[in-house]
């Protein structure tokens, strides 16, 4: 009886779809300046993130430890007296630095593989980075590896994103007290570019990212006067490709985003600076893939982001690279050549 009464998929229509978002402060949409544009849109952007300017933080060395000639330091920041988050420095071969200085920010996952202790998508790329004669930084970001759960030693409550349960409580919690896990993170990466720059004297800096790195690799440089080039993998593409058909985690949500603008829009708030977007071939969405991925709005997007640099005059300083064969990995040879 009751199987035949409860109403079936069949009898419904679910073919729903947001309307057209209305990205009031897009480029593409704006009338007015380049200039004026991008301090409009920069200053949205900051609130939309609930991004603050964060004020010096104290870090205090680890331990060492030299690996295939690289000195690789662990660092602890203290945030506030209930937090504290690592990140890491590798320093070239007997010292020798030849190449810039770099900030190499993982995905989802683990930092232990970009510094070298194993192998995954991210292929060392800070370990790599350092051989190849760059000062870098791998900052461990939150909900990630140790911070995983940033209310571990508090048995009553979980604040946890990426492993264990799975439940996302780290955004969610966020998005309940108007903030964001992005804007955070954010924060954290201003206060170890500050530290970083003092600690060894670096007036200016390349980042590189993939996946929720490549994200932060160019949402951060909005808020940093010593950015200089920039190298995005496996992350492009409007906001509605990159969760509706590629299934991100809440990790990359901004609330509110798309009444205002979309990623080329984000992106273009760093012209002058280069920037190069990377995707691996076969990084395509489907079964087995959650990445940001090569969707088909990862081109248009580019071509957006193509346009603003075109009306800054610097349309020689942005680059798309596709390498084939290549799945959701970073390209090392292609970053080494796109840095050196």
């Amino acid at each position: 009886m009751w199987n035949s009464f409860i109403v079936k998929k069949n009898e419904l229509k679910l073919d729903f779809n947001q309307d057209d978002p209305p990205l009031k402060l897009a480029f593409k949409n704006f009338v007015g300046s380049p200039e004026v544009w991008k301090a409009k849109t920069k200053a949205k952007f900051k609130e939309l993130c609930g991004f603050s300017y964060p004020s010096e933080s104290s870090v205090e060395m680890i331990r060492e430890l030299t690996q295939d000639g690289v000195k690789i330091t662990a660092y602890v920041m203290t945030i506030n007296p209930r937090l504290t988050i690592p990140a890491y420095v590798l320093e070239p071969a007997k010292g020798i630095i030849t190449e810039s200085a770099v900030i190499a920010i993982h995905g989802h996952g683990r930092v232990e593989p970009v510094i070298g202790a194993y192998d995954d998508y991210h292929h060392k790329m800070a370990f790599e980075l350092a051989k190849a004669g760059h000062l870098v930084l791998a900052p461990e970001l939150r909900g990630f590896s140790k911070l995983n759960n940033l209310a571990e030693h508090d048995t009553l409550d979980r604040l946890d994103y990426w492993e264990g349960w799975r439940q996302f409580t780290l955004a969610t919690d966020g998005f309940l007290y108007g903030k964001s896990m992005i804007g955070e993170t954010l924060e954290d990466l201003i206060r170890w570019e500050n530290w970083f720059a003092s600690k060894f004297s670096v007036e200016e800096l390349d980042v590189c990212g993939i996946s929720y790195g490549g994200d932060l690799a160019i949402y951060y440089p909005v808020f940093s006067e010593r950015v200089n080039r920039i190298y995005c993998s496996g992350s492009m593409g409007s906001f509605t490709w990159i969760f509706r058909s590629c299934y991100n985690a809440p990790a990359h949500c901004i609330p509110g985003i798309l009444q205002w603008m979309d990623r080329p829009d984000i992106a273009g708030l760093l012209a002058p600076s280069p920037i190069l977007i990377h995707y691996g071939e076969l990084d395509t969405p489907g079964d087995g893939n959650a990445s940001a991925a090569n969707n088909p709005s990862g081109l248009t997007a580019y071509n957006e982001l193509k346009t603003i640099y075109d009306a800054f005059g610097v349309q020689d300083a942005i680059f798309w690279l596709v390498t084939k064969g290549k799945h959701h990995e970073m390209d090392i040879p292609a970053l080494l050549e796109y840095l050196d």
